[in-house]
């Protein structure tokens, strides 16, 4: 199969870095890219019309977790103070005694909607740290159901963590100390690593920071050797977190994950924006960034989320002026990686008072091919020949807009993935004229409502406190009493 798209504003490959290539014309031949220019005489079984729009890499998304935005939408909780900007701890960190396994069904419907999201966002690579616990052959089979690229394996961790009936935060040792968690996420990546003509990748997931002694991170790290695949670990992501490392191991975050060793080129860590000398933090910033640079570990940044617990990684040209790699993910909903391109520029020229910061072609080379590098994929986030055909396209002739000098200036300021209109993988049309090409968008929506009510309405049930969504988070308004 030939596809040829014809006429948009192509972000190609120099060989160094992206251009652009104005009314150009891409051909596509099986799951690769054939060739890059401006000849539209090329034969092709299929010819899309790009004009007024942007025909990009597809984006790699570095954090998506696959459930349901239940535990998302409490992530503003007004009734504690003391998540120390934490807030997932609302619906990761239950009371011991309320744990339970979600039903099947809830997870299966959790893993489809958000994989899906984030491909009709733009992303036609996701990194997925961990969703619900499920069946694994099922999450394998809802990847090659959407079509989209996605990197996982199950978390792990030697540490679990909850709340006491006083609203208390505690760690708790596993007896197996995250033993059979590590065997199973081999096995998955022995097993399922490259399924769907290679959709399906494996990475080791051990879990947050803080709930992985070190001695399961070493292990971490020589099974990923064997097995030759890329590490991701949640660490920088709070204050709470940071305060348990320094407490527990008795240096930050960044030395912590130094010293075992698993901080490395083809390690993603997930957040890395709280470090010593961050404004929130009494404690001075040492080789943190130094450390981060000389060992090639890349930080998947999630600005939205930080912006969202009132913090922010400071800053995004800090990090790359030390010779940090940066790509970008979304974590939370809406899990629009065009966006958070836009969250990435802004809220590092708040930081650091620099109007003329974060530039749009760094933040835009962090959600293409820094994301590839730290996957270690050359063939990904990049328009040239020989690459995989993953490319998504976006209109830019919408109002929000309006006239656009340059493209990709106009879509880092004013962009959102509700502009990506076409979405390709492996050469696969799998979103077109923004709908799903493989599944019904309104019968996943409204079982993704019905889900997600449920669980709102029987929320109190599973709370520490018995706490109810609305007393955790109220309604902006009243609603009428009809």
């Amino acid at each position: 199969m030939k596809i040829r798209i014809d006429g948009g504003t192509v972000v190609g490959w120099s060989g160094a870095g992206h251009e652009i290539v104005p009314n150009g014309s891409v051909l596509i031949e099986g799951d690769a890219i054939k060739s890059v220019g401006t000849d539209k005489s090329q034969p092709a079984d299929r010819v899309i019309d790009a004009s007024g729009k942007i025909v990009s890499p597809g984006f790699v998304n570095l954090h998506v977790h696959s459930q349901l935005n239940v535990g998302d939408y409490l992530l503003g909780d007004v009734t504690k103070k003391d998540y120390l900007a934490a807030n997932w701890f609302v619906f990761g960190a239950p009371l011991k005694e309320k744990v339970e396994t979600p039903p099947a069904p809830a997870v299966a419907l959790g893993r489809k909607y958000a994989l899906y999201s984030a491909l009709r966002n733009g992303a036609t690579t996701v990194l997925d740290p961990g969703g619900g616990p499920g069946a694994l052959d099922d999450y394998v089979a809802i990847v090659g159901q959407l079509g989209g690229r996605v990197f996982f394996s199950p978390p792990y961790r030697s540490h679990d963590i909850f709340t006491d009936s006083q609203g208390r935060h505690y760690y708790e040792e596993r007896e197996d100390k995250g033993r059979p968690g590590l065997k199973r996420a081999i096995e998955f990546i022995r097993q399922f690593h490259g399924a769907h003509n290679g959709r399906v990748q494996g990475i080791l997931n051990p879990a947050q920071a803080e709930t992985c002694e070190p001695s399961l991170l070493r292990e971490s790290v020589a099974a990923a050797k064997e097995l030759d695949v890329p590490i991701h670990i949640h660490a920088g992501g709070n204050l709470r977190e940071f305060l348990q490392i320094l407490n527990t191991y008795r240096k930050p975050v960044v030395e912590y994950l130094a010293a075992t060793g698993i901080l490395g080129p083809r390690t993603i860590i997930g957040h890395m924006a709280i470090t010593g000398g961050h404004s929130r933090v009494d404690y001075p910033r040492g080789d943190e960034l130094k450390l981060l640079a000389q060992s090639g570990a890349t930080v998947g940044h999630c600005p939205r989320k930080c912006a969202k617990m009132a913090f922010a990684m400071e800053s995004f040209d800090q990090y790359l002026a030390a010779g940090v790699r940066i790509g970008l993910g979304t974590d939370t909903y809406p899990l629009d990686i065009v966006a958070e391109m836009r969250y990435a520029s802004l809220i590092s020229r708040l930081v650091d008072k620099n109007a003329s910061g974060a530039r749009p072609a760094d933040v835009f080379n962090a959600a293409t091919i820094g994301g590839a590098k730290a996957l270690g994929r050359d063939d990904l986030g990049k328009i040239a020949p020989g690459a995989k055909a993953d490319l998504v396209i976006i209109n830019l002739r919408t109002t929000r807009y309006g006239p656009v000098r340059d493209p990709i200036n106009a879509l880092v300021e004013y962009g959102s993935g509700a502009d990506v209109e076409t979405v390709i993988v492996d050469g696969e049309v799998v979103v077109e004229n923004g709908r799903s090409a493989r599944i019904n968008d309104e019968e996943l929506f409204a079982q993704a409502e019905t889900g997600a009510t449920r669980a709102w309405d029987n929320w109190a049930a599973r709370d520490w406190n018995g706490r109810t969504v609305e007393q955790i988070i109220p309604p902006a308004f009243p609603t009428r009493k009809i």
